[in-house]
């Protein structure tokens, strides 16, 4: 089969690849959409170091079963990212994305850019979405998630640190929880003035430390801070807009290590929650919000799987906040 290789920083081919043989209760996905996504990217450039190689990239995917359990076959479906063994005493309390046994799509297991993937039947989930619009139950589902396990609390004032897709998808999520979010954008980002246009108030750093102290009740920052800028750099900035005692999400994974303002973190008493993605709940509820319109997904520009390196290379312009590679269909 057909699928985009990745084999270190800058070097994507399209080729041959082994055709995947699923097992008992998996299936075997035809990925019609894939997001480019952060992770993806980080890849590319060599941020990340590849787990795999070549590896598969993608995990945002949306496609359509044509083989596996016969409830499944004709459906489409996206897929969750952690296949785990659902046996082990890491699985059986609850916390399955964080299986010792997981593989993990895109990632260290073949992910969606290609003409055919395999993921367990349990990690499927049925919709009625355009492809370009379902891939994003992925990224959604993991702020979702982030909002689940630490929510901001009614008066809150909540800033979120970055204009890429993640920051977009935030942002619309704050809001429909009845939040405000200022979007806080590097000098000249060019998704700024995209932002203001869905009617999102978005502030440079400093504008933002100035409304952290006037609009919040302690007056001295953001009660909550949601870090998606895809840099290193970023946590250092989120430490600095938060309040004594806030909340700090931490969401990028560009690889490398971030500078933590360890003493300032430390005085402010600052609680730091990393979240990777989402579980079958978050999954559940972000198809509910896609399916009812409520979050929109900006695709800039699409791609086939013949042309997945000028997809990469798209997505890598400051204009764009998804990319998509078409595998099949």
């Amino acid at each position: 089969m057909r699928a985009a290789l990745l084999y270190g920083p800058g070097d994507l081919r399209v080729g041959e690849a082994p055709r995947p043989r699923p097992g008992e209760g998996w299936a075997l996905v035809e990925p019609r959409a894939v997001g480019v996504c952060g992770t993806d990217k980080a890849f590319y450039r060599g941020t990340y170091p590849l787990l795999e190689r070549p590896l598969i990239p993608g995990h945002e995917v949306s496609g359509v079963v044509v083989d596996g359990p016969e409830e499944l076959v004709g459906e489409s479906v996206v897929s969750e990212i952690n296949f785990a063994c659902l046996r082990c005493r890491v699985c059986r309390a609850g916390l399955y994305t964080h299986c010792p046994n997981r593989r993990t799509l895109g990632i260290d297991y073949p992910g969606g850019m290609a003409e055919l993937m395999a993921a367990p039947a349990w990690a499927l989930h049925r919709h009625r979405l355009p492809h370009e619009v379902a891939f994003a139950a992925e990224p959604l589902a993991a702020v979702l998630n982030a909002l689940h396990q630490e929510p901001p609390r009614e008066g809150w004032s909540v800033a979120v640190l970055g204009t890429g897709f993640i920051a977009l998808l935030a942002a619309q999520a704050l809001r429909l929880r009845g939040f405000d979010p200022v979007v806080v954008a590097r000098p000249g980002s060019r998704k700024a003035g995209r932002l203001r246009g869905m009617g999102f108030r978005v502030l440079g750093f400093e504008e933002a430390l100035e409304a952290g102290r006037a609009e919040s009740w302690s007056g001295l920052g953001f009660d909550m801070v949601f870090e998606a800028t895809g840099s290193n750099r970023g946590l250092r900035q989120a430490v600095a807009l938060a309040r004594p005692r806030g909340v700090v999400h931490a969401k990028s994974t560009p690889g490398g290590e971030a500078p933590l303002p360890l003493t300032e973190a430390v005085v402010k008493e600052v609680r730091v929650v990393g979240t990777r993605c989402g579980t079958f709940r978050e999954f559940q509820a972000a198809l509910r919000l896609l399916e009812a319109g409520a979050v929109r997904v900006p695709v800039d520009a699409s791609y086939p799987l013949e042309e997945a390196r000028q997809a990469f290379e798209r997505s890598l312009e400051g204009d764009t906040f998804r990319v998509v590679v078409r595998p099949t269909g």
